[in-house]
């Protein structure tokens, strides 16, 4: 139809005659002038959708913008998050190694204890190992070709516990009698070197107590070391657990950002191409209406030739 309008427009255009616009030609014109209203209608329909999709992805960028300020004020409140879980991580942690010091302290403190007690045992036992080697002596039970080597090993004995010098003088006169020989000063001065012996005895028995008294409180010192620490490595757990989740967080909020971005992206280029198409599209519109323009300046200057011929003819 728009074609016939156009074929029927050229001889419209050039054949104007003096008596105005006949009948076929002011229909030709009506005609030509409801396509270019429909056409520019529909370009006007084209530029009025161009400019509310240009309204609408201009109202989402903004819409994407907003949220991503809120996206990073998020990252910045992880950010901030994960520094207090790794502050309170590492306290913990240093909690923790402070623990595993104080049981080293206690395992070495356990060690120097045992080997205490296993010396004051020893010591106990070779004090009864000496006196149990004076009794053959004082019962003369102990063989002649023995005697003076068990006798000068129990004068040194003697000697390392500290005994008195005239006891040390008078032990070997003693020992060498017979028993049915021994006054009554003999058997003081046996007394005196039993004494010894068994204070030398108490003494050592005394210590093994202590020391038996003094592991015993370190163990009980580190069992209840080792019930408090055990507090300690579930706090550590729990702030390592506290920073993960804050890690994961911030991974999250990293990633929403991140798509945010692509989708902000994606709309400004979107919003460019509908701009430069809706530019284009008002383009069109322009240069159709100077076409519209020039189609009713002709069709007034036919009007205005055919009102002047009628002005003459009445003249006339």
């Amino acid at each position: 139809a728009r074609t016939m309008l156009a074929e029927g427009a050229r001889p419209w255009l050039k054949n104007v005659m003096k008596d105005g616009l006949h009948d076929l030609q002011k229909r030709i014109l009506r005609q030509i002038r409801e396509t270019f209203n429909s056409i520019a209608s529909g370009m006007d329909s084209k530029v009025e959708d161009k400019g509310r999709d240009i309204k609408t992805k201009t109202s989402e960028l903004s819409d994407l913008e907003a949220q991503l300020q809120d996206a990073f004020r998020l990252l910045a409140q992880a950010d901030a998050q994960i520094e207090v879980s790794r502050e309170k991580q590492l306290k913990a942690e240093q909690q923790v190694n402070w623990s595993q010091a104080t049981d080293k302290a206690f395992k070495e403190r356990r060690r120097e204890r045992a080997k205490e007690v296993q010396m004051l045992h020893n010591e106990l036992k070779h004090c009864a190992a000496v006196e149990e080697g004076l009794k053959p002596l004082v019962e003369g039970t102990c063989p002649i070709e023995d005697q003076k080597k068990v006798c000068d090993r129990l004068m040194e004995e003697l000697q390392k516990l500290g005994s008195d010098a005239a006891l040390l003088v008078a032990l070997p006169m003693v020992l060498d009698k017979k028993l049915d020989e021994r006054k009554s000063f003999d058997l003081i001065v046996l007394d005196g070197v039993k004494d010894v012996l068994r204070k030398a005895m108490e003494t050592v028995e005394s210590k093994l107590s202590a020391a038996n008294e003094a592991i015993d409180g370190v163990n009980q010192e580190a069992d209840a070391h080792t019930a408090a620490s055990s507090k300690l490595y579930s706090d550590l757990d729990d702030e390592i657990r506290e920073v993960q989740m804050a890690e994961e967080v911030r991974k999250d909020r990293a990633a929403a950002i991140k798509s945010l971005e692509n989708q902000a992206e994606d709309c400004r280029n979107l919003l460019g191409a509908s701009a430069k198409s809706s530019e284009a599209t008002k383009t069109v519109r322009e240069r159709f209406s100077e076409v519209q323009d020039a189609l009713e300046c002709l069709a007034s200057a036919a009007s205005s030739f055919e009102q002047v011929d009628t002005i003459s003819e009445a003249q006339n």
